[in-house]
């Protein structure tokens, strides 16, 4: 671990959303913990369209790329701000920065993560079968993360 995340002092919490329920109830707990601790927090989304999903949507599974395909950054940045907008009551709340990135989002935040404090994510909670073929962004997250990682189910 690097020098500033030695003690117990949290100064940046790392928040991955993704637009779902699971990840803006991370963002809640994660904007508690700040505000007791005076913490900031940074808000990140990343989006990819990896090739297992096209090859699901070959198979005839009912995945609709087609949003994405079109405009990936806008609908990435209408979910960050739908996310921010629900937790804080706006969309530029003080301390609360945003990232939009492009990429697997386990990476991204693993990335990331070198940065926090504490990373904080929804387990969405995905079937099986889409487990094991796109993996787990909780469970990379788990094992690769160069802070702490709390999961919100």
């Amino acid at each position: 671990m690097s020098a500033h995340k030695s003690g117990n002092s949290i100064r940046k919490i790392l928040v991955g959303v993704d637009g779902s329920e699971k990840s803006i109830r991370a963002l809640e707990w994660a904007s508690e913990l700040a505000a007791t601790l005076g913490a900031q927090i940074d808000v990140v989304i990343a989006w990819q369209t990896p090739f297992p999903v096209i090859e699901l949507v070959s198979l005839g599974f009912d995945l609709d790329l087609t949003e994405f395909n079109e405009r990936p950054y806008e609908i990435a940045e209408l979910r960050i701000e739908k996310a921010i907008k629900h937790v804080f009551g706006k969309v530029n709340p003080a301390g609360v920065t945003r990232s939009i990135s492009e990429g697997y989002p386990g990476l991204v935040l693993v990335e990331k993560s070198s940065e926090a404090d504490l990373l904080v994510l929804g387990n969405r909670g995905h079937s099986p079968v889409v487990e094991t073929l796109l993996g787990s962004v909780s469970q990379h997250c788990l094992a690769h993360a160069q802070c702490p990682v709390v999961i919100i189910k």
